[in-house]
């Protein structure tokens, strides 16, 4: 073998095995009951997530619950955790796994909403547009008929 096909070879190596660690390497549990700020009402984007805090009077009853099953029905979404007050719900991505953790509770009259990336430093706006797409189901759930 000549050295092009040995650093093809190392670097193909590498990225099966960075693709099997984004896929089979545990998730920090301790994300799964975090309850991060900001409070304030709003949606409050920062570097590879966002957080939601949302009204309850501007949603449906029982929110957390309808927002569980609206994030279940998403595509390679999964319920990690859930109580009383909190869900956390992780999302992959399509093609490499790459996970984003989800965490929902309510407090103080509203419906807080933390999404953020596990892996890297920028998400690319995907938990931003998984959200609203979540929050723009749940609020019109009532219309739905399926429902």
């Amino acid at each position: 073998m000549n050295l092009l096909t040995s650093v093809i070879l190392l670097v193909l190596f590498l990225a099966i095995l960075g693709i099997g660690w984004v896929r089979l390497a545990p998730l920090p549990v301790e994300r799964f009951s975090a309850r991060p700020g900001p409070d304030t009402p709003g949606r409050h984007v920062f570097p590879g997530g966002v957080k939601y805090v949302v009204p309850l009077k501007d949603l449906p009853e029982g929110a957390l619950d309808h927002l569980a099953w609206v994030a279940l029905e998403a595509p390679r979404s999964r319920l990690r955790q859930q109580s009383d007050d909190q869900i956390a719900i992780v999302t992959r991505t399509r093609r490499i796994g790459f996970p984003d953790i989800t965490v929902a509770w309510v407090a103080d009259d509203a419906l807080h909403i933390h999404a953020h990336l596990v892996y890297g430093r920028n998400d690319l706006g995907t938990n931003v547009a998984r959200i609203d797409r979540w929050l723009e189901k749940l609020r019109h759930l009532e219309e739905d008929d399926d429902y």
